[in-house]
């Protein structure tokens, strides 16, 4: 008899091979996206590097100039701030999304077994360096997204037992906000991607001639999407960052920053138990019962 869990994972795999098999219909097998997943999450991962270097160039690292450099920039003459922002914020988005997608068919293969058990145990850890790297790129923006990022998360970690001091209290009032918590938040964005390049070179080390880039084609399409995105969807900043009002409207990056209204709409406790069991799932999935196959 089938395990629930097994026929679940056979009808995801048809209903994969039916929108890859319409993938690949609209642009061919050989640059069909979905079946380059992750060189696309390898190309994202390039494209935030290049152009972080860059905004590091012109960004004000410090509590008072950081909104104020990052509007400058986005004045730039020909849009190339806009551009160069926007690809920077789009290209977070689909490493992301490549991510999770590369994650979901790996699964849905059964490849988190077997031999390539290593590279499903040295991969998941990677999806929290993801998102500790992305959710502090929007603190240093110090905008009022930044501050209800910021604040948002330090509250998530209060509900943590080990926490002897709420880390909240950091922004009860202006002063507390120095550019030594500043400098904190910049190493995060920077230092923890750094972490998050030798972990993908150790996800890939067993891989033989793993792909870091997508076809050409599919790379150069990629780009120009993402850069024609980045114009005619402008990444806007949300005013600069007042801790002495709450911010009445945000456009959240659902894609990132979806933890945030999920503590609030439930509560950070839940939070913390969701995000911990998924995690924990992931990482025991390779040691559970393999699913049995339908009989004949």
């Amino acid at each position: 008899m089938q395990r629930p869990t097994a026929s679940f994972r056979q009808h995801g795999l048809k209903v994969w091979r039916t929108i890859e098999g319409g993938f690949d219909t609209a642009f061919g097998s050989a640059l069909n996206p979905l079946r380059h997943l992750g060189a696309i999450g390898f190309l994202a991962f390039w494209l935030l590097a290049a152009s972080g270097v860059v905004l590091f160039i012109f960004f004000d690292t410090s509590v008072a100039g950081a909104w104020r450099s990052i509007e400058e920039l986005s004045r730039l003459p020909l849009g190339l701030g806009r551009l160069l922002r926007g690809l920077h914020r789009y290209a977070a988005d689909v490493l992301v999304l490549a991510m999770g997608l590369h994650l979901l068919r790996e699964w849905l293969h059964g490849h988190e077994r077997g031999f390539r058990r290593f590279h499903w145990l040295t991969g998941v850890p990677l999806i929290g360096f993801v998102f500790v790297g992305a959710i502090g790129g929007f603190w240093i923006n110090w905008d009022e997204l930044g501050q209800f990022s910021a604040i948002a998360s330090l509250e998530w970690f209060d509900a943590l037992p080990m926490m002897a001091a709420p880390l909240a209290r950091n922004f009860l009032a202006v002063e507390a906000v120095s550019d030594r918590l500043f400098s904190l938040f910049v190493f995060v964005h920077i230092g923890v991607p750094l972490l998050l390049l030798f972990g993908l070179w150790f996800h890939i080390q067993r891989i033989t001639a793993a792909a870091v880039f997508p076809p050409r084609r599919l790379m150069t399409g990629t780009l120009l999407c993402l850069l024609a995105l980045a114009l005619l969807v402008p990444v806007r900043g949300q005013g600069p960052a007042n801790l002495a009002e709450v911010p009445a409207t945000l456009a959240l990056d659902w894609f990132v920053l979806f933890v945030h209204p999920l503590m609030y709409a439930s509560s950070a406790t839940l939070t913390w138990a969701l995000v911990a069991g998924a995690w924990l799932l992931l990482m025991l999935l390779p040691w559970l019962p393999a699913p049995r196959r339908a009989e004949p």
